[in-house]
């Protein structure tokens, strides 16, 4: 036997014909009515019907062993437990009453049946378990691995599924998080304050937040992945931020490995071509100008190549690259951006001062050789005054400089 899933259902678990005509007069402008004296047929009929059956009614008479075993059995089966129990009794106090209320029964209607009281009582239990009770909610999602909490307007934790090691006392069992702030229980105080502005801002905007967070604490490196959103009233006001932390160590980590593979040039170890474009365009933002422009390029590659072997040819162009590191400074930075080809840049460096590193190097260059063959690097030079220079414009100049010297060292070699 099915009913709508359309249409409010009770049923009604009772012997006693007279009671569940009395019941029948009172709601059956209000419910659909299905009742079944076996406890039995009732539990198949419940699996059957779970979705549609909006509250059961079940009568004292059925106080026995296989009533209890009911009672477990609905108790015990979470597709069944949201189904709101109600005891039906004849007598104001039973023995019975307390047991079964202690059982899961939610509610208790008693003879003389008042018609408001019974309709109340039954519309008050469905509301009930329609909306699961707070401490189900937040036991529900303590099973989930990610913390979730709710703050009110204030910032004050009203629960947090975890409790995690970055909070002082939090291995203390008598302590709770509840109506602290992150500033009061964060070990790590400058992450608690980007916290709490991050909170302030949604409370005052509306607009929820996602970012991640690292915290070095032992020698230990974590990550935390945090996202808010405003918990608002049915008014549209915010009163509090919903948020979820997830821990993020193992995917950060992995990612930032494969950042440093993909911007690390292989051979060199130097800076790679992808990587050129973002740290040019970092500099630029952080307006750290004049940006000198260095390009440079090994001289008789090609030569060495043919006639040793791209493996020598290979430790030819490390050879340019340790010459940089040699001479650059602290802030120098220097990429491969091709077979033979590097760009540095040198933020906050006047050309007067980077003319002494092209010096340097010219001099130094001379210390490296490989199957008799010296080290020789063409080099030019150019600078980004300000935002409004064209970066592109700047490398070419450097470049054709750098071409420049690498034709006057042929003419010399020719004449």
């Amino acid at each position: 036997m099915e009913v709508s899933e359309h249409t409010k259902n009770l049923l009604i678990i009772e012997k006693n014909e007279q009671i569940c005509q009395e019941i029948r007069s009172i709601v059956a402008d209000l419910y659909h009515i299905t009742e079944i004296s076996d406890i039995f047929d009732a539990l198949s009929f419940l699996s059957q019907n779970k979705d549609s059956v909006s509250a059961v009614l079940f009568g004292v008479s059925n106080f026995s062993k296989e009533g209890k075993d009911f009672l477990n059995e609905i108790k015990n089966d979470i597709r069944l437990s949201s189904i709101p129990l109600l005891l039906i009794t004849e007598e104001l106090e039973t023995p019975e009453e307390a047991e079964l209320l202690a059982m899961g029964v939610l509610d208790c209607i008693h003879k003389p049946f008042h018609r408001e009281a019974v309709r109340q009582r039954i519309a008050n239990a469905i509301r009930l378990k329609d909306s699961l009770s707070f401490h189900e909610v937040e036991r529900m999602l303590k099973e989930l691995p990610s913390n979730i909490y709710l703050k009110d307007s204030e910032g004050r934790y009203v629960f947090c599924t975890h409790y995690w090691h970055h909070l002082d006392k939090s291995d203390d069992p008598n302590w709770t998080i509840r109506g602290k702030t992150d500033a009061e229980i964060r070990k790590d105080k400058e992450n608690a304050a980007e916290a709490m502005k991050a909170d302030m801002n949604i409370i005052q905007t509306g607009k929820g937040t996602a970012y991640t967070i690292e915290i070095n604490e032992d020698g230990i490196q974590e990550f935390f992945e945090v996202i808010k959103e405003p918990f608002k009233n049915e008014q549209g006001k915010t009163i509090g931020i919903i948020g979820l932390i997830n821990q993020v160590t193992e995917y950060e980590q992995m990612k930032r490995k494969l950042e440093e593979i993909v911007r690390t040039d292989e051979l060199t170890g130097l800076y790679s071509r992808y990587y050129f474009e973002e740290y040019l365009k970092t500099i630029q933002r952080k307006d750290m100008y004049p940006i000198c422009v260095i390009s440079a390029d090994c001289d008789g590659l090609k030569n060495i190549n043919d006639t040793y072997g791209h493996l020598v040819g290979d430790e030819y162009i490390r050879m340019a690259s340790l010459l940089f590191r040699m001479v650059l400074p602290e802030e120098g930075v220097a990429f491969r951006t091709g077979g033979d080809e590097f760009i540095i840049l040198l933020p906050s460096t006047p050309e007067e001062i980077a003319q002494g590193y092209l010096d340097q190097m010219r001099e130094r260059e001379k210390l490296f050789q490989i199957r008799g063959k010296r080290l020789s690097v063409s080099l030019g030079m150019s600078s980004i005054k300000s935002r409004e220079d064209s970066a592109e414009e700047c490398i070419a100049v450097s470049d054709m400089n750098m071409y420049s010297e690498k034709r006057k060292k042929k003419e010399n070699r020719c004449s």
